[in-house]
């Protein structure tokens, strides 16, 4: 069968998935909070812009103008593709509109759409349906959504685990490949009733026994692909993550 697929953004993994990711696709991207993780959410809505790929980018764990910085560290152009509407942030995480961007070109800051209440629901779908109007196509879009934090009311842990995944879910008719990243470690038994909902699992792991902490990364399955049975280990050059070398068989 011949399988539609786009590029991950990770230098040396494509040729490991057959070319890349299946379209229509949802990602579950397993990892501590850590630089890699970030680098990998980031390189990946990256990659689908330099091909003309709208995206959107919902940050529930940490503030938007920090994954705004860190995309103008990696010398890309925030302000571009933020203005001409080929990239929408959702901010789920501020308390506060007015702080959500600190540090931010205002002209940035305008075009950021705000969720106010984390706690309900619909508000994120609301957001959500806000950002995919303001696109001028959906063909082949991009999305990340931060893990959702666990601190939603009235909520039980299944359905925080399985919030972002639904809300996203309605966009794989355009071709879309969503990134969602949980912590791994973190609720994994409640992970595994829901791993049937993701047509990708990728973990990223930690060594903190080494001289310096080492990051690995392993795909656990993927749609529609001959997944590698071995750990990468990972590396970052000039604010870039690669895969660096095969570390084992798994």
């Amino acid at each position: 069968m011949i399988v539609s697929r786009v590029p991950s953004g990770l230098p040396g993994l494509d040729s490991f998935i057959q070319g890349g990711i299946p379209v229509n696709s949802t990602i579950a991207l397993r990892a501590e909070p850590s630089n890699p993780t970030e680098c990998f959410q980031q390189q990946f809505i990256v990659e689908g812009l330099r091909m003309g790929a709208p995206a959107i980018y919902c940050c529930t764990n940490r503030p938007v103008g920090n994954v705004i910085r860190s995309l103008q560290h990696q010398g890309f152009d925030v302000t571009r593709h933020v203005m001409s509407d080929q990239l929408v942030f959702l901010d789920c995480y501020s308390v506060a509109k007015e702080t959500f961007a600190i540090g931010i070109d205002q002209a940035i800051q305008k075009k950021i759409l705000h969720v106010e209440q984390m706690d309900e629901e619909g508000m994120l779908q609301e957001g959500l349906a806000e950002a995919v109007d303001r696109l001028s196509t959906l063909k082949g879009l991009r999305s990340v959504c931060e893990s959702v934090p666990a601190t939603l009311k009235g909520s039980s842990a299944v359905d925080v685990m399985r919030w972002g995944r639904k809300a996203f879910g309605e966009l794989r008719a355009f071709d879309t490949v969503t990134l969602h990243t949980f912590p791994i470690g973190v609720r994994d038994e409640l992970f595994s009733l829901m791993v049937e909902d993701f047509d990708a699992v990728i973990d990223i792991s930690i060594d903190r026994n080494a001289d310096r902490m080492k990051y690995y990364l392993s795909i656990q399955k993927m749609r529609l692909t001959e997944v590698p049975v071995k750990t990468f280990e990972l590396e970052t050059e000039g604010n870039i993550l690669t895969l660096k070398t095969v570390q084992k068989i798994t």
